[in-house]
């Protein structure tokens, strides 16, 4: 069985969830700092827990619990892939777990999805290293604390991921204001990059960043996060950590700029409430391992799928990424001498946005396709394309 405990039980299970203090969220939902819900196979002395928070899904306690996790199972896919979730819009469940035997039972927790993993990496900052004087700050720009006064200036452009951040992180701007902090970077009357505190914990607290793309390799996500450590440090905080992926340089060159350590690397399962969606990350997931035959099959099973039965935001979001989509493919294919079928794919690839010539002709995969007629014809077809941009 499964229950979700009341606010007033979550105490009973925070010795289930020690040995996870480190993603500092599970603490904060715990002592009510951040929106969540704990659900366990018992209301007193539970033996098996799992929580809900607006930084992913966590797992602690008896793996063998069997009537747990197939209630689990029931939970996750009639009530949070419903839309039953505490960050709006979310589009998967991602779960860290403990202990590693949790490993053996995703199968049965996502029973209906083959469960991917997710690579993470958690850093902490014992020391600032980068500089964020204001004589280190480009010419126009600002580096300022977000507060009331700031968010009050009159045309000031803010994204409305800042305000979402924080009344999702902190269930208002108010509670943010009161309890959390962050810095953003001002440029031409827009917020061009902000870092804001993800959640607290006693002496603890983690951080996030985020830039416009437009703005981006410039520094000025690690003069933002600069700030925000500087403060945290300077006002008591004797821990700040940092969540990313593992493939996700950019922020991994920002946490290290910063100052901060790599603690530990780890490992989440997840599956989409979309079975589409779900068979895309598969696809990419075949990919990146270079299981080149089930990544094109996948994908082609993705191809397949009817318009109607994607979700309306990833039928927005598709027409961007079906380009690289297509070329991954092309590129599956003449890794595995495919190359009639590989030129295929890369001219639909081309076909759909995806103009990356210098890549293309340094992949050695398409070699053997060069000077073809239809290698001569994707060429042109590309330069055209760039010529009209």
């Amino acid at each position: 069985m499964i229950y979700k405990l009341k606010k007033r039980s979550y105490e009973n299970v925070r010795p289930l969830f020690e040995e996870l203090e480190w993603n500092l969220i599970t603490s904060a939902v715990i002592e009510g700092t951040s929106p969540g819900r704990v659900y366990a196979d018992r209301h007193e002395d539970p033996r098996t827990a799992f929580m809900c928070t607006v930084e992913g899904y966590y797992l602690v306690g008896d793996a063998t619990n069997d009537g747990f996790n197939t209630a689990l199972n029931r939970l996750i896919f009639e009530r949070i892939f419903a839309g039953d979730t505490i960050r709006k819009d979310e589009t998967d469940v991602a779960i860290g777990f403990h202990p590693d035997s949790w490993k053996d039972k995703m199968p049965i927790i996502f029973q209906g999805r083959n469960p991917l993993t997710t690579a993470r990496r958690h850093y902490v900052c014992p020391k600032l290293k980068a500089d964020h004087r204001r004589d280190h700050v480009p010419k126009g720009f600002q580096v300022q604390r977000i507060d009331e006064k700031l968010l009050r200036t009159p045309r000031l452009e803010i994204p409305e991921h800042v305000t979402s951040w924080m009344k999702t992180n902190w269930g208002s701007i108010p509670d943010f204001m009161k309890k959390g902090f962050g810095f953003c970077t001002l440029h031409d009357k827009q917020m061009v990059s902000w870092s804001i505190a993800d959640c607290i914990s006693g002496n603890a607290c983690e951080i996030g960043i985020h830039t416009r793309e437009n703005y981006r390799r410039q520094g000025l996500a690690t003069l933002t996060a600069a700030a925000t450590v500087d403060h945290a440090l300077s006002s008591g905080f004797e821990y700040v950590g940092w969540h990313c992926n593992e493939y996700n340089f950019g922020s991994i060159g920002v946490a290290e700029k910063v100052g901060f350590k790599l603690e530990r690397k780890y490992t989440q399962y997840y599956a989409c409430a979309s079975e589409a969606h779900h068979l895309e990350e598969t696809a990419q997931a075949h990919f990146r391992a270079k299981r080149y035959n089930e990544a094109i099959k996948s994908y082609e099973k993705f191809f397949a799928t009817p318009p109607e039965e994607l979700p309306e935001w990833f039928r927005k979001v598709l027409p961007q990424e079906l380009g690289t989509h297509y070329f991954r493919v092309a590129y599956a294919k003449t890794a595995l001498g495919e190359h009639s079928g590989a030129l295929k794919y890369l001219e639909k690839a081309v076909d759909n946005g995806w103009l990356h010539m210098d890549f293309l002709m340094g992949c050695k995969e398409f070699e053997s396709t060069h000077g073809t007629s239809a290698w001569n014809s994707i060429l042109e077809k590309i330069r055209k394309k760039l010529s009209e941009r």
